[in-house]
């Protein structure tokens, strides 16, 4: 870095870039620090001393046995803060509060109903909040922001811009809308988006620099990790579905084994598709070939998008995606036979929570200090 640049500017970035080597390690030293962030020690020095009079770290006892003046020893303070992680959907409001380095500390769940008015479902929304921090677990947490996750093509200003899945919903500013119930600044996202930001960061997919995330339950849909960031596109809505382009064509092997098998009641793609995945599990073969035709339809369509983003893994979440190998294995078969470089494919570890945790992620990135990706190279 230009070391005739502005002073000011270039402590901020050294403090950045030290709270972000902090924040990855259990522990650092002052000499560690410094040859990680590429400062002279006594910088580093002067940055602990910052952090420390900031409340961002905390100072660490000596190791016991040590030989001769023990280096001093710091770690991230993540109870210095929290965020919350809401997931709006079609069947549930899940909220939960998480700390600086994104761990859950409280979690509140409210069950919705698909029809519910939007006014109704985000008064759930505020319900749900108030739930949350009244917890126990949840003592004397002020949430310095608010991450919201929602089904919908959300915009780069966190308005929903469509929505055909939550009635009302369309149009709804939701940073306005729960700007009194969320704390701190409310900041807005989609939930397959979210969900995408949570595998990649914290579940399975962590350290894999290009991703497809394909979400596989009432509905479909696809998020995008390149070059080891979420890829949100130019209006927001990279990885929407295009109608009639092939996809719903993959539920209807579910609906016909439903409609075959369980003639009681109009076969949906929830029901149906819980039908099939317990009666695979089970053992019923009808149903594991149901299923594998399932995942077999899956990787056909989402084979365009792996061979063009060449990426290095597909994860699979979403309800259906319980049915584990079952539906990962004939599924990475078919995407291997269908793509020149097969992604390895991994089932989603995150299970329902996966959209509330990238919520709070995405609240986590809009508090965090100094933007700037790299730290610098000198003082």
């Amino acid at each position: 870095m230009d070391r005739g640049g502005d002073a000011s500017l270039l402590r901020r970035l050294n403090a950045a870039a030290a709270l972000r080597v902090v924040r990855e390690r259990d522990e650092v030293t002052v000499p560690e620090l410094a040859g990680l962030i590429g400062v002279s020690r006594p910088t580093a020095q002067d940055l602990t001393a910052q952090l420390l009079r900031e409340g961002r770290l905390v100072e660490l006892g000596a190791n016991s046995g040590s030989v001769g003046r023990p280096a001093r020893r710091f770690r991230f303070r993540a109870e210095a803060g929290h965020v919350l992680g809401v997931d709006i959907g079609a069947h549930k409001v899940l909220v939960l509060a998480a700390d600086l380095l994104g761990r859950t500390v409280a979690t509140e769940r409210i069950a919705v109903t698909p029809e519910l008015p939007a006014r109704e479902r985000l008064d759930a929304v505020r319900r749900a909040i108030a739930g949350c921090l009244a917890q126990p677990a949840a003592a004397g947490v002020v949430p310095l922001a608010t991450g919201i996750g929602t089904s919908g093509m959300v915009d780069t200003g966190g308005r929903v811009a469509e929505s055909d899945s939550l009635p009302g919903w369309t149009g709804l500013d939701l940073a306005h809308e729960l700007a009194g119930a969320g704390r701190g600044r409310v900041v807005v996202g989609n939930d397959i988006q979210l969900a995408t930001l949570a595998e990649c960061t914290t579940g399975v997919a962590v350290g894999v620099p290009d991703c497809v995330y394909l979400y596989i339950g009432n509905r479909l849909g696809i998020g995008l990790w390149l070059r080891g960031d979420l890829h949100r596109g130019y209006n927001g809505a990279a990885g929407e579905m295009v109608s009639d382009d092939g996809w719903a064509l993959s539920y209807q092997r579910l609906l016909d084994w439903f409609a075959g098998h369980r003639g009681d009641g109009e076969p949906t793609r929830e029901n149906a598709a819980r039908a099939v995945v317990t009666a695979a599990a089970a053992g019923d073969g009808g149903a594991r070939y149901t299923l594998r035709a399932f995942a077999e339809a899956l990787a056909d369509s989402l084979a365009r998008h792996v061979a063009v983003l060449d990426p290095q893994a597909v994860v699979l979440g979403g309800g259906i995606s319980r049915a584990g190998a079952l539906l990962s294995e004939p599924f990475a078969e078919r995407l291997a036979a269908r793509c020149p470089y097969a992604p390895a494919v991994q089932i989603s570890a995150l299970g329902e929570e996966s959209t509330a945790i990238g919520a709070a992620r995405l609240a986590l990135e809009h508090i965090e200090h100094g933007a700037q990706k790299s730290p610098t190279s000198q003082d």
